[in-house]
């Protein structure tokens, strides 16, 4: 978020977390590629001005309490494998974004563990993080 979203993002997301008002969650892992983004499922189809993200991310820390999620999703799925992946600024209250069940884990209950469900999940284009040419 930092290093690659828009000035415009960067100010209407990083002072609430700034404030300790909201906090980020990451979105990259999935249980059929792990953390490799070339072999990544979860989609993002660009509809109008605005991106609709298809599938699901897997073992998210904060899960379900982090207000806002920095997620991966592939945007070009017959571009360059690997660097056809960009990343979007999904809020907690996105339609068609839900969250899976609680992971059972032997270790750091601390916090929360879940799945990241995207089921026709509609985000606006100035949302996306970083641009399909920079990955």
């Amino acid at each position: 978020m930092i290093l690659a979203a828009s000035d415009e993002l960067k100010a209407r997301y990083l002072p609430p977390v700034a404030r300790g008002e909201a906090m980020f969650a990451y979105g990259l892992s999935e249980r059929e590629a792990g953390s490799d983004t070339a072999s990544m499922k979860c989609r993002a189809k660009a509809d109008g001005d605005d991106w609709v993200l298809n599938g699901a991310k897997a073992w998210i820390t904060n899960a379900g309490v982090s207000q806002f999620y920095t997620v991966l999703a592939v945007t070009d799925p017959d571009g360059k494998r690997g660097s056809n992946v960009s990343a979007f600024v999904v809020e907690k209250s996105d339609a068609g974004f839900t969250f899976g069940d609680l992971e059972r884990k032997m270790g750091i209950k601390g916090s929360p563990t879940r799945e990241l469900i995207f089921e026709g999940c509609r985000i606006p284009g100035d949302r996306m993080v970083a641009s399909r040419a920079r990955g």
